[in-house]
């Protein structure tokens, strides 16, 4: 058929999940999340925002399009972006954001205190942003405790955004 493989290649390009250029009726939600992370990131404040909806509303595409769009005004700090289902427990986000601020690993109890140490010591600030937050949920919720308390450390610059 002439024209097929352009017409295939034009449906995938339509069907690729990449980030929208605009999330329609979603505005309000984006103008809170980029107000929140100019007022943290960018104003030097820790603290935490928990993002919840039903399944398929939103919530990965519009923190996805904020930090592209925010790209510029984020170059001072670092952020890690964690998928949280591609982790095989909760305990494995720790290791997962100690190597992504070029930490040795250390397991257990030692890898969240050197976590600790280094989130509270001088330097930018660390925007961690954890997708399907929920994967983290654990006997006791010991690991969602631990992480929504380190913004609020002494000397803290971890904005937490789940």
């Amino acid at each position: 058929l002439p024209g097929a493989g352009t017409r295939y290649q034009q449906a995938k390009r339509v069907l690729h999940a990449a980030v929208p250029d605009r999330l329609h009726a979603r505005e309000k939600e984006t103008g809170i999340i980029r107000q929140f992370l100019r007022d943290h990131v960018c104003g030097r404040r820790p603290g935490s925002l928990y993002i919840s909806g039903a399944p398929g509303t939103g919530k990965t595409a519009c923190v996805s399009r904020i930090l592209l769009d925010c790209k510029d005004e984020l170059t001072g700090s670092k952020t890690i972006v964690l998928n949280c289902m591609s982790l095989s427990s909760p305990q494995g986000v720790f290791p997962a954001v100690a190597q992504q601020l070029g930490l040795p690993a250390a397991a257990g109890r030692e890898g969240v205190r050197r976590l600790e140490k280094q989130l509270t010591a001088r330097g930018p600030m660390v925007l961690l942003v954890l997708d399907e937050l929920d994967q983290l949920e654990s006997k006791g919720q010991d690991v969602l405790y631990t992480l929504f308390e380190w913004p609020w450390l002494p000397g803290s610059r971890l904005v937490l955004v789940g």
